[in-house]
């Protein structure tokens, strides 16, 4: 799924996340929120810009309740960035392209 936007959920989080040989920038949203609707796009271009280096992925709270209060989700959108299974950056609320590039460079 490389160059696009993962979606992943309680069943597989660990395995497309923390075990990711990849850098990962997750996203921790749901559908009904505006914020996170308007940062689907600005996913998808990082996907696609940075494809090959980082992993995109996001997890909807609304279906996957369970993963997100293991990792102190506690508003959205969250951004992780995921790093050999460890949160190495986060970001609260909305996005720009530039917050999100900002936020993984420092990792790659």
């Amino acid at each position: 799924m490389s160059g696009t936007v993962l979606d992943v959920t309680d069943a597989d989080f660990d395995e497309k996340v923390l075990r990711s040989p990849s850098l990962v920038l997750v996203a921790f949203r749901a559908e009904w929120s505006a914020p996170c609707r308007a940062l689907d796009p600005v996913l998808a271009e990082v996907a696609k810009e940075y494809e090959g280096r980082v992993t995109v992925a996001r997890l909807d709270i609304d279906r996957s309740p369970e993963t997100p209060p293991k990792h102190d989700v506690t508003a959205i959108p969250t951004l992780f960035v995921v790093k050999e299974g460890t949160k190495v950056a986060t970001r609260i609320g909305p996005a720009t392209k530039n917050n999100v590039v900002n936020l993984i460079s420092p990792h790659l």
